[in-house]
């Protein structure tokens, strides 16, 4: 019988044909209960099962490739003795609905699946689809009985490379010791080039934009062909270090752009995650209680301001987070790189901060951080945010197998503290450092400590409040002021009109007065005016800044506690905690009297063995 149809597209009537004669052929050799061995790829001949079983096998999973001389199912030997059956290791089943429910809880990362959800990124390469699709399910050696094809082991070990940082040149020779490792011949690639090029057809590709070295500009649009920045006049490549002399071809710095409209189309094309992509909706439990942001305030405003747009409930809500880090490790201290991410809040609870469904848009290179310019590198994102809410775009919806105007909305934005001033345009350094009250905000220069102090947080108690009275415990006064209410977003724009800015280092705002540095770029957004919420503090760095303070401090570590003898002696300049006056005597060292909070050696040996049990 001819192999040729092994190789043809399942859906052709070619390889249709070639199954019910291959299944036609090993019927006359099939074992116990009608079963035979399925030569799926997904199975490799390992287990036993029924005719009509294996024929939905090889239409789902393909057939191997690799098996051409049909030694199991009756090829090459008497019918007697074809096929050496040894049914106490061989798996026979009792339920004809087993194999459909291993299918179902195999490992997530379904390699030919995936391949299947992007076939329509490939309209017009079909071959290169087809070489992706044959990777998918091409076994990894003859014989494989774990599963692993050629793509998905390269998948697997890729990474593991990312996960644990492994150079190139380490994995590649891990990649040669597998192969001569495993059985031969074998798929599996010998470089780290091999496996770049096996897996480029997986990615959803990027931009890589020039930008300006002062983070005055990208060179798009406008600026594409520019050699120099407009703004500045820095020359848009490197510089030799000893001759001064332009590396034509290497930019001074770059941003790395990965749209997210492309993975949203591949994440509904998925029947799985499009099915979880309207949880919000389908099966979210509506009690009035909190566990997502589909239950706050902000969610239901959006739902009132834009029926539209809440009518259907696959159009997605967003987050956007974005911080320093330092991919150099401990090499260098003060390099910054900025990753931006979005998440999808449309997922339940469990999966929304799952890691495959965060959504990597952008990196913005160091050495510096962008600070106050970070809207420079924002721009491309915003514009494609933006048309995804003015215009939508055609998606392909694979668990209701129809076609739909997918939009999306920017719900908030997640950081610490001196992201958010970076994010928001307020200027959160100095006296009026709140975002809340602005410039209603209680501060105080410590003349002693040389630091700014807020102490004005009693205002946001209820008006009855017992603290409010109490003075010695605080700053020595009570509390009568109610709390400021926040501005609205139209309110903030209203308040930047006057407000202007060129970005790039070193360049300030026409006009420095006021609380506000900048008009933020999500105010491009036409809906942003309208959130309650627009940027949100991180609840991680909150709490690990202070419960470091609150242990430096109760442990009094050097370095890390906050009372000390400028401490003290600011609260006897403030008229409080008079009692606590460091004491100097003539030739010996300041004491400073024990707090309320000062712990023996016992007692600080009793609190670090509570926390060694915790």
């Amino acid at each position: 019988m001819d192999r040729i149809w092994m190789t043809k597209p399942r859906t052709s009537l070619e390889y249709q044909r070639g199954v019910d004669e291959f299944l036609e052929k090993a019927a006359q050799n099939a074992g116990m209960g009608n079963r035979i061995y399925c030569p799926c790829v997904r199975c490799g001949n390992k287990s036993l099962q029924l005719v009509k079983d294996v024929k939905g096998h090889l239409y789902f999973n393909g057939i191997n490739s690799n098996y051409q001389k049909w030694i199991w199912h009756g090829e090459g030997a008497s019918s007697s003795a074809s096929v050496n059956f040894n049914f106490a290791n061989v798996d026979v089943g009792v339920d004809e609905n087993e194999n459909e429910n291993e299918n179902e809880n195999e490992n997530d990362d379904d390699v030919v699946g995936m391949v299947n959800d992007i076939e329509e990124d490939f309209v017009d390469h079909h071959e290169k689809f087809e070489r992706l699709l044959g990777d998918a399910e091409k076994p990894l050696y003859f014989g494989c009985t774990n599963n692993f094809t050629k793509l998905s082991a390269i998948v697997r070990l890729y990474n593991l490379k990312a996960g644990n940082g492994w150079s190139d040149k380490s994995f590649s020779e891990l990649l040669k010791l597998l192969a001569e490792m495993l059985p031969q011949p074998n798929e599996l690639p010998t470089s780290m080039y091999e496996v770049k090029k096996a897996m480029s057809s997986l990615g959803m590709g990027y931009e890589k934009i020039h930008a300006c070295r002062n983070n005055c500009i990208l060179y798009r649009k406008e600026c594409k062909d520019l050699e120099c920045c407009p703004v500045c006049g820095e020359s848009r490549w490197k510089l030799e270090k000893n001759e001064g002399t332009k590396k034509k071809g290497v930019p001074a710095k770059v941003l790395w752009y990965i749209p997210p409209i492309p993975r949203f189309r591949r994440l509904f094309r998925n029947a799985e995650h499009a099915k979880n992509l309207t949880w919000h909706v389908d099966r979210r439990i509506n009690d009035g209680m909190l566990r997502h942001p589909a239950d706050a305030p902000q969610w239901k405003t959006i739902d009132r301001l834009y029926p539209e747009f809440s009518r259907d409930a696959r159009n997605l809500r967003l987050g956007l987070s974005t911080d320093g880090m330092n991919p150099h490790g401990l090499q260098s201290s003060s390099h910054s790189t900025w990753p931006v991410l979005l998440v999808n809040y449309n997922l339940p609870p469990h999966l929304c901060m799952k890691r495959k469904f965060v959504m990597l848009t952008m990196l913005i290179s160091g050495p510096r951080q962008p600070v106050n310019d970070i809207d420079v590198y924002l721009a491309p994102l915003i514009e494609d945010l933006k048309m995804l809410w003015e215009e939508g775009m055609e998606c392909f919806d694979g668990s209701r197998e129809e076609t739909f105007t997918l939009r999306a909305l920017l719900l908030w934005t997640i950081n610490d503290f001196p992201a958010y001033g970076n994010l928001s345009g307020y200027s959160v350094k100095g006296y009026f450092a709140c975002p809340i009250c602005g410039e209603n905000t209680c501060s105080k220069r410590l003349e002693h400590g040389r630091k700014i102090c807020y102490m004005g947080h009693r205002r946001f108690l209820p008006q009855a409040h017992h603290f409010r009275k109490q003075k010695k415990a605080f700053n020595g006064e009570a509390e009568h002021v109610r709390a400021p209410k926040p501005l609205s977003g139209a309110e903030v724009l209203d308040s930047l009109s006057g407000v202007e800015v060129v970005f790039g280092k070193g360049r300030r705002p026409s006009n420095t007065e006021g609380v506000w540095k900048k008009r933020s770029i999500f105010f491009d957004l036409p809906y942003w005016k309208d959130l309650l919420v627009r940027h949100n503090l991180d609840v991680m760095h909150i709490e690990k800044n202070v419960c470091e303070s609150l242990i430096g401090t109760l442990l009094n570590i050097p370095g890390k506690t906050k009372d000390g003898e400028n401490a003290r002696l600011d609260m006897v300049a403030m008229g409080i905690r008079e009692s606590l006056k460091p004491v100097s005597e003539e030739g010996k060292r300041t004491f400073l009297p024990a707090a309320c909070y000062t712990l023996s050696r016992s007692q600080k040996k009793t609190v670090l063995l509570h926390f060694g049990r915790g």
